[in-house]
């Protein structure tokens, strides 16, 4: 698989209960039953799709942001329903304040992404309801971008 192959899909909305996070979650399950490979990522402080797939956010040690702030590697939660997730919570929230000064911030969500672009066919990101830092890296991230209306 190559870069140009891989698909990054933002579900933005600056509007919530517009159907994102459900979205996100039940199109990477029917991908999955496609046999893609598919990498769930909420970029959501509200950390929604990460409950959903059966995590506990406030049990997490690691999140989306420690790779967005400290390079790390994506916390993969791999097999959930047959897809991988790199989850979120509440935690999230700091590090909008902390991206404010870093160079090229809103590269930080692609390049952490192009570390596991080889392992699958689809990355599907769960934005936040804003039009604030996360939904910029997102969409800055994305190869496509569908935005749920209601």
């Amino acid at each position: 698989m190559n870069a140009v192959s891989l698909k990054i899909i933002s579900f933005f909305n600056q509007a919530g209960g517009t159907g994102k996070t459900t979205l996100t979650q039940n199109l990477g399950y029917q991908l999955a039953q496609r046999r893609h490979r598919v990498l769930l990522v909420d970029i959501d402080p509200q950390a929604s799709l990460t409950a959903f797939m059966g995590l506990e956010p406030f049990d997490l040690k690691k999140t989306i942001a420690d790779s967005l702030l400290k390079d790390a590697p994506l916390p993969l939660h791999q097999n959930l329903h047959d897809v991988d997730l790199v989850p979120s919570n509440i935690l999230l929230s700091a590090v909008e304040v902390q991206l404010h000064s870093v160079i090229a911030r809103e590269w930080r969500l692609k390049q952490t992404l192009l570390t596991v672009q080889d392992s699958y066919d689809f990355v599907l990101i769960d934005c936040p309801p804003t039009l604030g830092i996360f939904s910029i890296l997102s969409l800055v991230a994305s190869t496509h971008e569908p935005i749920p209306l209601i």
